[in-house]
């Protein structure tokens, strides 16, 4: 099962080294299915991932947006449509071995993030237009960050 996780941009180097524990994450789980008017797979995908990405700054307090994304199997992800649709509790480490790549904003989106989190609906879908850079998890210690 693929999930997008809600990081900080302190989680990335742990990432890398398999001692990340990330209570939740978000995924296309059977919720999100029967809510969503759509079966095309990559904008399910993409609902969960913006998901996890506002989580990352709202929830977590990053102060940019960043998506872990892992590939777990079914036993170790937990639906919880309480929290949210889209929404999977993890269950232990994620392994090194699991990650397949992260989601990152530039940079430059750090000031349209500290307006959102602070209040600013403009911010915040400035912030959704904002497109999230995609890194190979080989290149997690070296996402610039600054």
């Amino acid at each position: 099962m693929r999930v997008y996780i809600p990081a900080t941009v302190d989680d990335l180097p742990r990432c890398a080294d398999g001692l990340w524990e990330p209570p939740v994450a978000y995924a296309v789980t059977e919720r999100l299915l029967e809510i969503v008017a759509s079966d095309d797979a990559d904008e399910l995908a993409e609902i969960a991932r913006d998901v996890a990405a506002r989580a990352s700054v709202i929830e977590a307090g990053s102060p940019l947006r960043v998506v872990v994304v892992a590939e777990l199997t079914r036993a170790e992800c937990e639906a919880d449509p309480e929290l949210h649709p889209a929404a999977v509790r993890v269950q232990g480490r994620i392994p090194a071995s699991a990650i397949a790549c992260a989601f990152v904003d530039e940079p430059e989106a750090a000031a349209d993030v500290r307006a959102a989190v602070g209040g600013d609906e403009d911010a915040l879908d400035v912030l959704e237009e904002r497109d999230l850079l995609w890194y190979d998890a080989s290149e997690l210690r070296n996402v610039p960050l600054a």
